[in-house]
């Protein structure tokens, strides 16, 4: 199978602020790995996130993004089947004293 990469940035994301990013892919696709890579090498320890793929929700009520992972040996793989025209919604919140700018990361496969 061949894989395919889709990026979503956050743009810059001021300090206690909220950004929310979705993808609709136009294929069925299987999510094969999440990554969170934030462009200044800031840390992720203290920026939740939240995951929404096909209106199902897949965080409690949050997750450090750190815990998602910036290295494609250690990050999430969820290897999870996405219907054609199912949102995947992702909700970032930055805790810190500053902004910070995050490219999140799906690495996929067409089904």
């Amino acid at each position: 199978m061949v894989t395919y990469f889709k990026t979503l940035n956050t743009g810059d994301i001021a300090a206690g602020s909220t950004v929310n990013k979705d993808w609709t892919p136009d294929t069925d696709i299987v999510i094969k790995k999440v990554m969170l890579i934030e462009k200044n090498d800031q840390s992720l320890s203290n920026v939740d996130v939240t995951i929404t793929i096909a209106d199902v929700p897949f965080t409690r009520d949050y997750v450090p993004g750190s815990a998602i992972g910036t290295d494609p040996e250690y990050c999430w793989k969820p290897d999870l089947e996405v219907s054609k025209g199912s949102k995947i919604l992702f909700s970032v919140k930055n805790n810190t004293s500053s902004s910070v700018n995050i490219d999140i990361v799906i690495e996929y496969e067409k089904r």
